[in-house]
């Protein structure tokens, strides 16, 4: 019998997963809410209410009631099913259930991700997370490193360790690197939008992303848990994810850089 209860507990996670995962690609409502029902079939009443309240608070976070309640009674599910779907929306109109979605107050400060440019606050930070090595060295990543962190693969690299530059050309590289990798945080927003999904971040928020693509990369950022966070608006909780995000025993300096990246992007929420 224990078995049986760990299968099923088993069976449930991954379906509450496969919604969450639907939800973050913007899945149409009626395909996620289809191939929900469609796993149901081997839970308990119990297990099967705990999934259905997932499912219709998720939906309800991004769609009208109207439009997830005429969704509902058009499916081709049985009669309980829908009867149990719109029991919980019912109750989430009189009694508000919480979403996982909480939108901000907006005010002039908040714009679309993609329009904004690293400010010269977000610059001097990177400056001095990074700080300035005019001799290229190497820390055993297969990648020459020189300037504000500019770093290269060793094998493609247009520096040698022990190669010198300038103040200026240390600019120089910085200035493109930023580029690159604010080009990179704004394509994410960009995305986003163009499945239906337009958010909405402050100038801090969006200088905190950029120092986090500059030190993991951009596909580091966007392959984490802290930017589907973002994506549904939950902004408090990406903020305090950003503390931990790629911290480790081999990287323990990175805990104090995350603490003033998670102070800055959580200053304006």
């Amino acid at each position: 019998m224990k078995n049986i209860y760990k299968y099923e507990d088993f069976l449930e996670k991954q379906i509450i997963d496969y919604i969450d995962f639907s939800i973050n690609e913007s899945q149409g409502i009626k395909t996620i809410w289809d191939k929900t029902i469609s796993k149901l079939k081997n839970l308990s009443a119990e297990a099967k209410f705990r999934v259905m309240k997932h499912l219709m608070v998720s939906l309800l976070a991004f769609n009208s009631i109207f439009a997830v309640t005429n969704m509902v009674n058009q499916s081709s599910a049985d009669q309980q099913t829908k009867d149990m779907a719109i029991e919980i929306i019912n109750k989430k109109s009189k009694e508000d259930i919480p979403t996982e979605e909480i939108s901000p107050e907006k005010d002039d400060k908040w714009k679309k991700g993609y329009e904004f440019e690293i400010s010269e606050k977000g610059i001097k930070h990177i400056k001095e997370e990074e700080t300035l090595k005019l001799k290229a060295y190497q820390i055993g990543d297969g990648m020459v490193t020189i300037g504000y962190g500019h770093a290269e693969p060793a094998s493609k690299s247009n520096y040698k360790v022990g190669d010198v530059i300038t103040e200026e050309e240390a600019e120089q590289l910085l200035k493109k690197d930023l580029k690159v990798f604010s080009e990179g945080v704004k394509k994410i927003f960009r995305d986003w939008e163009e499945k239906g999904r337009t958010i909405e971040i402050t100038q801090e928020m969006f200088d905190a992303l950029v120092s986090i693509s500059f030190n993991t990369g951009v596909g580091g950022l966007r392959g984490s848990s802290l930017i589907q966070d973002i994506k549904r608006g939950k902004f408090e909780e990406a903020g305090k994810k950003i503390k931990t995000f790629r911290v480790s025993k081999k990287f323990p300096g990175l805990a104090s850089r995350r603490e003033k990246e998670s102070k800055l992007f959580l200053s304006s929420v």
